[in-house]
């Protein structure tokens, strides 16, 4: 990196576990420009599968080891030799821990400019503090939908700071997996399955989920199951709440996964529960799956899904709310279908990665010039 013509571009996140933000760094290792540009990628925790998948695609990937939302002074002073080392032209940083030390570091690497990546459309308050106190020490703020523009601009005293680069994702193939999905499951072919995807915390809202599953449950004789899948620090409470208020099997934790695109094809509609999100990717690739899509208005969830015909909205925290959407969409029957069939041609008519980066590598020319 920096040893020839191209432009050296340091990834720098805080793991490479299931997410939105490990899924887009994956896929760019895919889709980057090699000719124009260089990229490596550094974790600050080990592990995760996103690792072995950036490595497999030729990409450079470093783990550090450290604890989540820790680091080191030890490991501080690695990571800046390391980057030295690299001589990258920016060094970008993803979600809260990793934009802070991209700027930090980025005045101690000769000719290297940070640039922040925000992902969400809220902060705690102490966050926002360190954001506006580090802003002079940030060329530039990627986001990629409004409502995370809005309320990033707020920590950005420097007009012009913050860009929003367009959603999109890496389109899978259909197949033809459903039932031997199914089958290895113990899922019948009549039982109607939900899927929702995202870590078990707070934020997902997936307690509130389990209550509206629960009362769907009591009011609808149809057979359902819930695939919920990931993982996170809410995950004994969670499946302490199911045990105790949804029929035995109903509810299945299904852990982190790599075959989600596979788990989503062998489902019939997609629920969103977050109170708040930057994307979510989450629903496009469930779109892209050919799902209709139950989802709470967080994020830039109301410019994916094209309500009453892709999929329905609502209003996060409210678990009747879900209950009576996730009702409308069993009740559509085969009409689903043609929901979810629309919600794919949409996907790929506006949401492909590779103009997301294409974005990506114009804003890093634009960062670099004189």
């Amino acid at each position: 990196m920096g040893s020839d013509r191209r432009i050296g571009v340091i990834h720098l996140i805080s793991g490479l576990s299931m997410g939105g933000a490990e899924r887009m760094l994956l896929w760019t290792a895919r889709h980057f420009d090699r000719e124009a540009f260089d990229i490596a990628v550094v974790s600050l925790m080990t592990g995760g599968p996103f690792a072995s998948l950036i490595r497999g695609e030729g990409v450079r990937v470093v783990e550090m080891d450290q604890r989540r939302g820790l680091i080191t002074p030890g490991a501080i002073l690695r990571l800046i030799r390391l980057v030295r080392g690299f001589s990258p032209r920016i060094i970008q940083g993803h979600l809260f821990h990793s934009n802070m030390l991209s700027r930090l570091i980025a005045p101690l690497v000769p000719g290297a400019c940070s640039l922040s990546t925000r992902h969400n459309e809220k902060d705690t308050p102490l966050r926002s503090v360190f954001y506006r106190m580090t802003a002079p020490l940030s060329a530039g703020t990627v986001v990629f939908s409004e409502p995370v523009r809005r309320h990033a601009t707020g920590d950005s005293p420097r007009s012009g700071e913050v860009r929003i680069v367009p959603y999109g994702i890496e389109i899978a193939r259909t197949s033809s997996e459903r039932a031997e999905v199914r089958t290895r499951l113990g899922i019948k072919p009549e039982t109607f399955v939900w899927i929702a995807v995202g870590r078990l915390t707070g934020q997902k809202g997936f307690d509130l989920l389990l209550e509206a599953f629960s009362h769907l449950c009591r009011e609808d004789e149809r057979s359902m199951v819930l695939l919920l899948v990931g993982d996170g620090e809410d995950r004994a409470a969670l499946q302490h709440q199911a045990a105790g208020s949804v029929p035995s099997g109903w509810v299945r934790f299904l852990g982190e996964r790599e075959d989600v695109a596979e788990l989503m094809e062998a489902s019939d509609a997609f629920v969103l529960s977050s109170l708040w999100e930057g994307g979510p990717l989450v629903v496009l690739e469930a779109m892209a799956a050919c799902l209709p899509v139950v989802a709470t208005r967080v994020g830039d969830a109301s410019n994916m899904v094209v309500e009453g015909e892709t999929g329905l909205l609502v209003e996060a925290g409210l678990p009747a709310a879900l209950t009576h959407a996730m009702n409308h969409i069993m009740d559509l029957g085969p009409a689903g279908r043609k929901w979810g069939k629309r919600g794919r041609e949409r996907v790929e008519s506006h949401f492909g990665f590779e103009r997301t980066q294409k974005s990506l590598e114009d804003i890093y020319r634009d960062l670099l010039e004189p």
